[in-house]
């Protein structure tokens, strides 16, 4: 049987994006992001949500030989793995997203 791993990378306040909706606050450095390619290498499968998957799936597209080699580590990481998007929560999950945060 599979592990499922939950794992998100979040401000201490619980947020992922700014206001502006950006993610580059949380840019990893060469340090981090090693570490989080060593415990990503063992997912077989990411599940998105929406906005999620819209930022992630430029790894489509990014010109490995270009970028530091931690980069291009994860970049191949990723690209192994199976991508699903979820498209909503089930109602009886009690998570939510609220549109409307500032």
């Amino acid at each position: 049987m599979a592990k499922l791993i939950f794992s998100a990378r979040a401000s201490l306040d619980g947020y992922v994006a700014d206001r502006r909706g950006n993610f580059d606050w949380a840019e990893p450095d060469e340090e981090v992001h090693a570490f989080g390619n060593e415990l990503q290498r063992p997912v077989g499968t990411y599940l998105y949500g929406r906005r999620m998957h819209e930022v992630m799936v430029a790894w489509e597209g990014v010109e490995k030989s270009s970028q530091p080699v931690f980069v291009q580590d994860f970049a191949e990481i990723w690209g192994l793995a199976e991508k699903n998007r979820l498209l909503k929560f089930p109602r009886e999950s009690g998570l939510r997203h609220d549109a409307n945060r500032t």
